[in-house]
């Protein structure tokens, strides 16, 4: 039996949102300049700039009930729900979703879409609330052992030590016909060389992923054939052709 698996990035692959920015975006024009003037150099936030702002959001006022509907309105686009659901159903494809969002967020956002059963295990960083205030963690804590990648991850997760720990615990490459990887970021370009020839990364154009691979990708040896996408029918479009 062919037996595929997805990988997928969450902000600006799976949604078409960054979730971090996205809670400040409806709630707090203010916050959410706050978030910019905080986050490090790069595309990314780090979750204890995250976590600060959040904060701040519980000082504010602003109740677990508002973060968690402006959760809920965050769209996923319907070609991406045609493109996962039809793929699940057909029973060869495990989901794995690889993200530098948090728990709570992308729990309510699938739940919001029915979706909560899609991904196998969703690999991000921790979080919890405590009565309206929301704790942001980080996946690999600053206090303990930390990662080793050389590629550029972030200091809280090495998306390419996440995957390869996923595999081995799960068969190892071989048990797999294809990997597909989704995503945008320059954090998604560790994972992608971890994987073989023949597998695909779903690579959304314009962004800082694409120009990571066409800036260092032959050089580190990245064998990944690449599928440029920036609107949600075209990976329903690929989808549909495993």
């Amino acid at each position: 039996m062919v037996k595929n698996l997805v990988v997928f990035d969450f902000d600006w692959s799976f949604v078409d949102q960054d979730t971090d920015r996205w809670v400040f975006e409806v709630l707090s024009t203010e916050l959410r300049r706050t978030l910019q003037d905080r986050k490090s150099a790069g595309s990314q936030c780090m979750p204890d700039v995250v976590d600060q702002t959040m904060e701040d959001l519980f000082q504010a006022g602003f109740k677990k009930e508002q973060v968690l509907d402006a959760l809920r309105i965050l769209p996923v686009h319907p070609a991406m729900k045609r493109a996962v659901t039809s793929l699940k159903a057909k029973g060869e494809t495990t989901f794995l979703c690889l993200s530098n969002s948090n728990q709570v967020y992308i729990a309510t956002i699938l739940e919001k879409h029915g979706l909560s059963n899609l991904f196998d295990q969703v690999i991000t960083n921790p979080s919890h609330w405590d009565g309206d205030r929301l704790h942001i963690g980080r996946r690999l804590p600053a206090d303990g052992p930390q990662h080793t990648c050389t590629i550029g991850c972030l200091p809280n997760m090495c998306k390419g030590d996440e995957l390869d720990a996923w595999l081995a615990a799960h068969g190892g490459k071989d048990s797999f016909t294809k990997i597909l990887y989704v995503g945008d970021g320059g954090n998604d370009f560790c994972p992608l060389l971890r994987m073989r020839q023949g597998d695909v990364a779903c690579v959304r154009k314009n962004m800082e992923l694409q120009a990571r691979i066409e800036k260092e990708g032959e050089k580190v040896g990245c064998k990944v054939d690449v599928e440029l996408w920036d609107q949600a029918w075209i990976i329903d479009e690929i989808f549909s052709k495993l």
